[in-house]
């Protein structure tokens, strides 16, 4: 077998163990960074997306019922106003009416106009196309006293334009007045042919409500609108239909602007499916152009509806649009659409009031902005600690080769020695000097060593002196057998002892090597306060690791040492205490020749005893089961350690799977200097020293009986009662 010296181990273990993982765990940590950066990006896209249709739902109907509630206040203007009118021609009296009055006049065509009375006078334009209507001019001026409900009427809502009433002879009463009305109207102008006049007659209004036009260009010159109507009846003759006016541009800015997050547009679409008024962001989207203004070259003689294109049911050309028309066809409250211009979360909710759909359009892009800009950062930072990780190793390479034989050398020595002594100190119990490394926990460990080892020879010699001098008689001479017995197992308690210490010593050696490590490699930046935060925290925390180490192998000793002194008075214990303290001692043993230990710890009641005495002899009992099972090669081995109580009885059982003791010689085991194991340097002390301080010191009783796997003994302590 190839042999290595220690020097090139380390620097071989050095790469391997620390270069090869370090870039392993470097480029998984990164794959990681950016992995979940991008799943956490998904992620947030994703619930943010699922989390603002929530809100955009709520936002667009609560939006709707905004919009409902103006168009609701609206109705309300237009229907008091219906009431107002149908008082008036329910009291109207043509021949009680001066017709002279200044301020109206026929013009030779047959047209009647007004000029202001004041400031709150409305104007009048009567229409030639019924010039034989009975008793206009007396209606025009018997209307004027309802100018002071009409003046009333625009102050109650912001978003009326105008309000008016068309007569079914063509008279039109208007408010606020219009100066230039003999050149805006056509002089001929029929109104009852316009949609803001027919849309409200029996045919198409039957229950004589208030309803709402569709868009259309306005005869008094304001561009487009729509109209809340209603009939004035009298009787059941229709004398005409009041009106309340809102332009599209007033819609548009009053009531469509909605405050919304991100970027987001709103259109209204009638129930024919034509676009009533829409956002200026979405002309380019749609394709088209809002009306709001008209240029007047000459009077409207009849009603203009929007063209064509502003009905989204009819459109086939524009991708959007057509989403849309299929979202109002299903009813779909909330919709996706998606396309390579633009991406945007649909909702359509029905204003209640006029039938008329309000559609909000959520850029998905905006809202998404701050998430993808704030991933790419995030990617950006991650490439520039690629770039630094390369740069990093190449220099910690180098670094690493030329530190690990010093670094080895001041590390390993110390410990080798410290094995070295163990193995000196089992063999020949001579206490080898140990040089301090001026590393402070591990000349902790070597003076914990040495005062340890200076222990067991002054043990080892008093022990050898008290058997030579014979001077021991009756309880002196079971103590000399006592010794005798603890002599014979200091060698295995030796090697105990090197079993105990093997791991944590190898961790020591990590620990220490890792600090080191991060020093040479200035792993924390000392130059600011988180750097020096971390290098502390990790200081202390390989510190503390260490301490544990150092504590577990100072326990160890305590443990050991408190093996070799006999009890000077009773402690309250428990069995699973016993159990503890003894495997504590013993475990490693058998853990290393594979032995498995099975517990069952049903007594946790404490009692009064020689606790060290009872550690020795389940310990003596445990070594001989190990003896059996390796000596008869049992291929799993095992230990049943099972605690419990009777009354008050404590019962110990400890139970091999070795084979059991031939019943010729079961009942001599426990016969002073009795043996089996006298070619393999047995004493035959153990099991006599273990059932006279069961029965005579602890006042119980030790057995033994075969069972069908093993040997089990029994230990029997009576709690009631002192021991001596």
């Amino acid at each position: 077998m190839m042999t290595h010296t220690l020097s090139n181990l380390i620097k071989t273990e050095y790469l391997k163990s620390i270069i090869f993982p370090l870039v392993v765990i470097e480029s998984m940590l990164l794959m990681a960074y950016f992995w979940s950066n991008s799943f956490v990006n998904d992620v947030t896209k994703n619930a943010l997306i699922v989390e603002t249709k929530a809100n955009i739902k709520e936002i667009s109907q609560h939006s709707a019922n905004v919009i409902n509630s103006e168009f609701i206040s609206i109705a309300n203007v237009t229907s008091l106003f219906q009431k107002e009118h149908e008082n008036f021609f329910s009291n109207y009296d043509p021949s009680q009416v001066k017709l002279t009055d200044s301020f109206y006049t026929q013009m030779a065509d047959g047209v009647i106009l007004n000029k202001p009375r004041d400031k709150n006078s409305c104007s009048l334009f009567f229409s030639n196309a019924e010039q034989n209507s009975p008793n206009r001019m007396a209606k025009a001026i018997a209307s004027e006293k309802l100018d002071y409900f009409y003046n009333a009427a625009l102050k109650t809502n912001s978003n009326i334009a105008q309000l008016y009433f068309n007569s079914y002879d063509s008279m039109n009463r208007l408010c606020p007045f219009m100066t230039d009305a003999s050149a805006q109207y056509d002089h001929n102008i029929n109104i009852p042919i316009f949609n803001f006049y027919f849309e409200a007659d029996l045919a198409h209004n039957p229950e004589k409500k208030v309803v709402w036009t569709d868009a259309y260009l306005d005869p008094a010159g304001l561009g487009w609108m729509i109209s809340a109507i209603a009939p004035v009846y009298k009787g059941d003759f229709l004398e005409g239909v009041v009106g309340v006016d809102v332009t599209i541009d007033k819609l548009i800015h009053t009531i469509l602007s909605i405050k919304l997050p991100y970027v987001s547009m709103a259109l209204m679409v009638d129930k024919k499916g034509n676009i009533l008024a829409m956002n200026g962001d979405l002309e380019h989207v749609l394709g088209i152009k809002e009306l709001k203004e008209h240029e007047y070259k000459e009077p409207v003689a009849q009603t203009i509806t929007k063209p064509k294109d502003f009905n989204l049911l009819e459109n086939t050309t524009n991708a959007l649009a057509m989403h849309l028309a299929n979202s109002i066809k299903l009813n779909l409250p909330l919709t996706e659409y998606n396309s390579e211009q633009s991406n945007f979360l649909v909702t359509q909710n029905t204003i209640q009031e006029t039938g008329w759909k309000l559609i909000l359009l959520l850029n998905k892009e905006s809202l998404l902005a701050s998430t993808v800009a704030l991933k790419n950062k995030i990617d950006f930072i991650g490439y520039i600690a690629i770039g630094f990780m390369a740069l990093f190793y190449l220099l910690f390479l180098a670094i690493i080769i030329k530190r690990s034989r010093n670094f080895s050398k001041l590390i390993l020595t110390p410990l080798h020695n410290l094995v070295d002594a163990t193995k000196d100190l089992k063999s020949t119990m001579t206490i080898r000097k140990l040089e301090h490394s001026h590393i402070s926990e591990i000349d902790t460990l070597l003076d914990n060593f040495t005062s340890m080892s200076q222990e067991l020879q002054e043990l080892y010699e008093s022990l050898d002196n008290k058997i030579r001098a014979g001077i021991l008689e009756n309880m002196e001479t079971q103590k000399v057998m006592i010794y005798q017995s603890r002599l014979a197992q200091m060698g295995e308690m030796i090697s105990m002892i090197a079993h105990q210490w093997r791991q944590p010593l190898g961790s020591i050696s990590t620990v220490t090597a890792g600090i080191k490590l991060k020093q040479k490699l200035k792993k924390f930046d000392l130059e600011t306060l988180d750097g020096r935060n971390a290098q502390i925290e990790y200081l202390n925390t390989a510190v503390d690791k260490i301490e544990n180490y150092i504590h577990f192998l100072t326990t160890t000793i305590d443990d050991f040492r408190n093996f070799f002194k006999p009890d000077q008075e009773q402690v309250e214990t428990t069995m699973k205490e016993i159990v503890d303290h003894a495997l504590k001692i013993i475990g490693k043993s058998l853990e290393v020749h594979n032995i498995t230990v099975l517990r069952r710890d049903e007594s946790l009641r404490p009692f009064l005893t020689y606790s060290t005495q009872m550690t020795q002899v389940l310990i003596n009992i445990i070594k001989n089961a190990q003896d059996a099972l390796l000596e008869h090669k049992v291929e799993h081995g095992h230990l049943s350690i099972h605690s419990y109580e009777t009354n008050q009885t404590f019962i110990l059982e400890i139970e091999d799977n070795a084979g059991g003791i031939p019943e010729e010689i079961i009942d001599k085991i426990f016969d002073p200097y009795f043996s089996t194991k006298t070619d393999k340097n047995g004493t035959g002390l153990g099991l006599y020293m273990s059932k006279t301080i069961i029965e005579e010191h602890c006042r119980g009783i030790l057995k033994a009986i075969n069972t069908e796997n093993g040997v089990k003994f029994v230990i029997t302590i009576r709690g009631d009662s002192r021991a001596d």
